[in-house]
Formats: C-alpha cells, structure tokens, sequence
C-alpha cells in the first residue's frame, strides 16, 4: 500500500469517507466484485458535499480513471498480487487506523465482510446475503469460520447494514439480530455492458439456454443439468451454455464432472461483458434456478437483454424478478424441466408481452439510483 503522509485536517476540511476496494484483487471480476465497482463507480459521479478515499488496485478493470477525480485520494493497495488470507488481515487491521488518520470518519465495505473491532471510526458494510448461516455447507470450511467467527461479531458491532433486498433485511434480523433501524435497504443495479446495443440486433437461438454463476452449491446446477437432459431427450436441438467458473472458497461438487460431459452442455468459463450481452441477447431462456440468493443479478441483467427468465420461488429471486419470470421449485428437478419447458413453449404474444413488461421493471434498477442512497446514508453517519 502506498505510505503518503495522510493529509492534515483542518476545521474547513471537508469530511472524508474511506472506501473499501478489495474486491479489485480480482481481475476477472464477477458477481458482488462488479457490483462493488459499478457502485462505486457511479459514487464518483454522484454530487456529494464530502470527499471520498478509495483503497484499490487501479489494475482492476475499468478503475485506473479514479485516480484522478475531484475530491478523491486514491490509495495504491497492489490487492492483486496478495493472497485472500493477506487481504483479509489487511482489511481487518490496516484500513481503519490508516482511514482514520487520513481523516475519514467512515469506512464503507461493500462486499459482506468488514473489520472484527472498530478501530475508532465508524463503518457502514453491504450484505449481500447471509449465506453462511442459511446455506453454511456449501461454504469451505476456512471460509465458513472466517465469516462466522469474524465477520458474524463485526456485523453485530458496525454502525449500519445496508441489505441488497427485503429478504436480506429480514435473514440479517433472523440470524444476526441486527435492530431493524440499523439496516437500510438498497437494490443493486444492471451494469453497462460494452456492446449491448449491437448485440440487440442479433437473432434469438429458439435452442439455447444460457445459465450464468451457477458453480456455487446452492445455485442448483446440478438440478438444471438433469432437468436438461430430460427437455433434450424430448428436443435434440437444445443446447445448455454456462458461463462462470467454481470458486475456491465453497465446498467441491464432484457430482457435476459427468454431467458437464453431456451432450448439448458447453462451458464457457469467464465470459466478458461483450460476450455476456451476446449470450443474453441470443439465448431462448434465461436460466438461473438458485435455491438461495439475496439478490439474484442475473435474472435483471437477462430481463434488460429481453430474455425470458426461469428462476425459483426462493429467497430473493421472486421480490427480484417482480413477477416477470417464471418461477420454479429450485430443489425439484420435475420443476425446473417444466419452467424451462413453459419458456420454450410460450406462445408468441405472451412472450414478448412478457419481455417487455421485464425490460421496463429491469430499467428501475440503475447503480446512479443506488449512489444517491448511499450518499444518504453516508451523510447520517459524518
């Protein structure tokens, strides 16, 4: 990390507020690193009456040009050569005091996991889920520990949690017994995605699903691989397309080895946003029938894209998709098959009535809404 001398306070200094950056140690970001970036992307560009210090590492794509916005100091924090066990102590031990002697009041940490002690500044953390207390065996067990042991006492203690839906508010007050008036809650949005325009233009495949991030245990990618192989017995033509890749910090599913083998089923591994919008625009079916998600971004990416949706009746997924989706039991595979069969089959009025109805709910969720919350909430805290 860079070791400039912090700059002096004084009394017509404009309060500070420390930005938590460790999720640009991913250079192929996905999931909660994107919306990490998009947020804070969009918090640069959102009138504000404070300034902002952003711990990061400008190799992260997209983010060098923070470097020099008015009224932001950028801290070099090289994220990317670390391992995740360095970052952690990093995060835990360095970021407050260092925050705090820059002058900053408070440190937001946008991805689930903040400082165990306080440190003399006050902290403002987004929940994405509390996915180790509801689905905890699909969690390494180092990781399970870390977030339980660690994280659990740190969210009991910050000032203020911010819940990426209305699910997750109620999962924190269940498991975590956070006051509700310690928790606000604030959507994630769709990010922009290089070439979506032109990728609008090209034909739908009648054949194709296309399933995103569904490597985690509790994404139910072996279910969708079963249901598949029912519908493609019935449809030789049908084509199941994954993107994403597994995750170190959640437990192996040597299940799905021959089941990835199967005919129809292509892997894409990490796609970029480019290739992302393409996917959406050129799929059949959008599928994503997760048995727990605190919010579920890709069924509001594919409904922007004009894809029709398969997701579940759980968690987050139902008050996400705003009933422009159809909904499935995530732990049967008789359900799965028959809302991706439904989604085939839709005939052709309603489908696009549908795709519609999805494009304009999908557009309420937009990251210049979520900065202004946030510059809400971090004026009550300055």
């Amino acid at each position: 990390m860079s070791h400039s001398q912090p700059p002096a306070a004084s009394a017509s200094a404009r309060k500070r507020v420390a930005l938590n950056g460790r999720f640009s140690g991913t250079l192929k970001p996905t999931g909660t690193q994107t919306v990490a970036f998009h947020l804070y992307d969009a918090l640069l560009r959102e009138p504000r009456n404070f300034d902002l210090v952003i711990y990061a590492d400008s190799r992260f794509p997209g983010l060098a040009p923070w470097k020099n916005q008015p009224g932001v100091e950028f801290i070099e924090v090289p994220f990317s050569d670390w391992g995740r066990a360095k970052a952690q102590m990093w995060e835990q031990f360095t970021i407050s005091s260092d925050a705090r002697r820059r002058g900053c009041t408070l440190v937001h940490h946008p991805l689930t996991t903040c400082p165990r002690f306080r440190f003399g500044i006050r902290h403002l953390v987004t929940m994405h889920d509390v996915g180790f207390y509801d689905y905890p065996d699909g969690f390494s067990l180092p990781f399970l520990f870390f977030l339980r042991h660690v994280c659990g006492p740190a969210f009991r203690r910050a000032d203020h949690l911010v819940a990426v839906s209305d699910y997750v508010v109620r999962t924190i007050q269940q498991h975590l017994h956070v006051p509700r008036e310690r928790i606000s809650r604030v959507y994630n949005a769709i990010k922009p995605m290089a070439g979506q325009a032109q990728a609008q233009n090209l034909p739908r495949n009648p054949n194709l699903i296309f399933g995103i991030n569904l490597w985690q245990p509790h994404k139910g990618l072996p279910r969708l691989l079963e249901a598949f192989a029912r519908l493609r017995a019935e449809r030789p033509n049908l084509e199941l397309h994954l993107a994403g890749r597994p995750q170190g910090m959640f437990r192996d599913q040597p299940e799905l080895a021959a089941k990835l083998t199967a005919p129809g089923v292509k892997l894409l591994g990490y796609v970029s946003d480019e290739d992302l919008a393409k996917a959406y625009a050129t799929c059949a079916v959008c599928a994503y029938p997760s048995s727990s998600e605190g919010f579920g971004l890709p069924v509001i990416e594919a409904m922007a894209a004009g894809a029709p949706v398969v997701t579940s009746t759980a968690t987050a997924l139902p008050e996400v998709a705003g009933g422009n989706a159809f909904l499935v039991d995530p732990l049967s595979v008789d359900s799965i098959a028959q809302g991706l069969r439904d989604a085939l089959d839709e005939p052709a009025d309603a489908r696009a009535s549908r795709i519609a109805k999805g494009k304009v709910w999908a557009s309420g969720f937009t990251w210049q809404n979520a900065a202004k919350e946030y510059v809400k909430l971090y004026q009550r805290f300055l």
